[in-house]
């Protein structure tokens, strides 16, 4: 008998030693080799530059023109002749003010035959262009800050998927030391079974070598799987491994993951519940959107233009009022022969405008109502998650108890199993079985702790950052 257990023990006890890495190390290396968390990392850098260049274009700007030059000679006469030369400098923050100069001249044979210089200035009273400006940097901005969010949320979902993929070993590793306390058992039954005479040709004899060999190929089998997920999951990290089936798999359970405190996930802002974050948003661009939508527009302009035959000064107003477009302007000469004032009026109607617009305000209407409907669906679903994942914490913490209570029973039932064995007291099987249900409940412990984990980082991606 001492002899069939001895040729067991050198089946199962490890006779290969792996050099281990920390759970961090293979953590952090799991990160560096996620292609996703990579591109994302490009993805946000590149909606920075775009939000830069939303806030550029947004923001002050003036141009220079040197306006169409033209010079021609004919014999002895010669000719220049310059239009369009000037500066606009724009400020949309300011009522989107705007100032512009423009030039032209014409010079025959070194004299000024003719030369126009204006000045104008023109900002808006009541428009939608301030809001227009503001929704354009709101949603540049939001852009940036979902870039952002991605990103975080692929090293959360990249973390999950590591300690998953590590919990599924330690599941594989507690299958192995199931198996390989069902082969002591059944080796003991088997050798009971010999003992008793049976001839190796009966059934009896033969159903009990069966389950040995049967468990043998089990443990084989299970092993070789074990061994291939580890190394397919270290290459995942980054690293290269070689494992066979005398790998010590019970050794290479994590001691040192972390001890994290669950969440509660009523610490964390209600409005901040990614849907209703995403609602709330809706809401509020699209109501800037509704309000930029003018039914009536004001805005002014006015200008001093310099002339070879006199000077003016200029000033206008134009507005629109639903499907009615009005502008008016008034030039008065300041030098020159004539001092009488010259005015301009004009006026559009598009009737059908009206109609539009009134249909439009429903619409309007509509949407808004559809958009406080999603932020009502989506409290109602956070109010569904809290209770959820109350009543998940509250089954960890459950079977993270009884697992502590049923690990610690059966690592005092080791000890003293161990000592009865020795004693000649019980035989090996119970005590190996003593010995399988106390490092079985390890693995159950270190699975628990990567459920506290897992269950942090699912909290946490429920909800966004600002």
């Amino acid at each position: 008998k001492l002899i069939i257990f001895s040729s067991i023990i050198t089946m199962i006890v490890p006779l290969f030693a792996l050099e281990t890495h920390s759970t961090q190390e293979l953590f952090y290396s799991y990160l560096k080799n996620d292609s996703d968390i990579r591109n994302l990392t490009i993805e946000a850098e590149k909606s920075q530059l775009s939000y830069d260049s939303t806030k550029l274009n947004n923001g002050f700007d003036i141009t220079l023109s040197t306006g169409t030059i033209k010079l021609s000679t004919t014999g002895s006469n010669s000719s220049l002749n310059i239009s369009g030369a000037g500066v606009t400098a724009t400020v949309p923050q300011a009522q989107n003010l705007k100032l512009s100069t423009s030039t032209s001249m014409d010079i025959t044979n070194g004299e000024n035959q003719s030369s126009s210089t204006r000045l104008s200035l023109s900002a808006d009273i009541i428009s939608g262009n301030s809001i227009t400006r503001k929704i354009s940097l709101m949603k540049a901005e939001r852009t940036l800050l979902e870039a952002k969010r991605k990103l975080e949320n692929a090293a959360l979902t990249a973390e999950k998927s590591f300690y998953n993929e590590l919990k599924s070993l330690l599941n594989s590793t507690s299958s192995l030391i199931t198996a390989e306390s069902n082969l002591y058992k059944d080796t003991i039954d088997f050798e009971s079974t010999k003992a008793k005479g049976y001839s190796t040709s009966s059934s009896t004899y033969r159903l009990a070598q069966m389950k040995v060999i049967s468990d043998q190929h089990d443990i084989e089998s299970q092993k070789r799987e074990l061994a291939r997920d580890y190394m397919v999951f270290y290459k995942k990290c980054g690293l290269e491994i070689t494992l066979d089936e005398n790998t010590d798999f019970y050794s290479l359970i994590p001691t040192d993951l972390q001890k994290v405190t669950a969440l509660n996930i009523e610490d964390f802002d209600a409005d901040k519940f990614s849907t209703t974050e995403k609602a709330l948003w809706n809401h509020e661009i699209n109501s800037l959107s509704r309000s930029a939508e003018k039914n009536f527009t004001l805005s002014a302009n006015g200008g001093y233009t310099f002339k070879t035959a006199g000077d003016t000064v200029d000033a206008g107003l134009s507005s629109t009022i639903g499907g009615v477009n009005l502008s008016a302007g008034i030039s008065v000469p300041v030098s020159g022969e004539s001092k009488d004032p010259t005015y301009t009026l004009s006026a559009t109607i598009s009737p059908m405008t009206f109609l539009k617009n009134k249909n439009k305000q429903k619409t309007n209407d509509l949407t808004e109502e559809q958009e406080l409907l999603e932020i009502e669906n989506a409290r109602s679903e956070y109010e569904t998650t809290v209770m959820e994942k109350k009543q998940k914490l509250m089954e960890l913490d459950w079977t993270k108890s009884t697992n502590q209570e049923s690990y610690e029973m059966y690592q005092e039932l080791e000890k003293e199993m161990k000592q009865y064995y020795q004693q000649g007291i019980i035989k090996e099987s119970e005590y190996r079985s003593a010995e399988g249900n106390a490092k079985n409940y390890k693995v159950k412990l270190a699975s628990n702790e990567i459920d506290y984990i897992i269950y942090n980082n699912e909290l946490q991606t429920l909800f966004v950052n600002e």
